[in-house]
């Protein structure tokens, strides 16, 4: 993913679609739709856009939210949320980033230890 365009091979789930269950998949996921479960792509980019809701746990390269989500990240990467989304849960990855006027209630484990002072 760069500047939040998802590039290579992809699934999309659009809009009227929704899902109950859990994903895995070895490919980028764009989400538009709703999925209740979990979704592993590890290595892979997950996006969820504006219309998206995911409610559960995910594994993934980066993940950025313009939508709903409302659950677990797991991120070797980079998460992003945008001034759009609805982020509620616990995060875990190697960097953040959460633009002015997101909704953002979360507990962040960066996987760094604390300085010795």
């Amino acid at each position: 993913m760069e500047n939040g365009i998802v590039t290579g091979e992809k699934t999309s789930i659009s809009s009227s679609t929704s899902i109950t269950g859990n994903i895995k998949a070895e490919e980028h996921l764009i989400i538009n739709g709703t999925i209740k479960g979990n979704i592993e792509i590890r290595g892979y980019n997950l996006f969820i856009g504006p219309n998206g809701s995911v409610e559960g746990e995910v594994h993934a390269q980066n993940v950025r939210i313009r939508g709903h989500m409302k659950g677990k990240i797991e991120a070797q990467g980079k998460v992003e949320i945008t001034a759009e989304a609805y982020f509620s849960g616990n995060i875990k990855s190697k960097s953040i980033s959460v633009e002015k006027g997101a909704y953002f209630d979360a507990l962040v484990d960066l996987g760094r230890k604390p300085s010795k002072t």
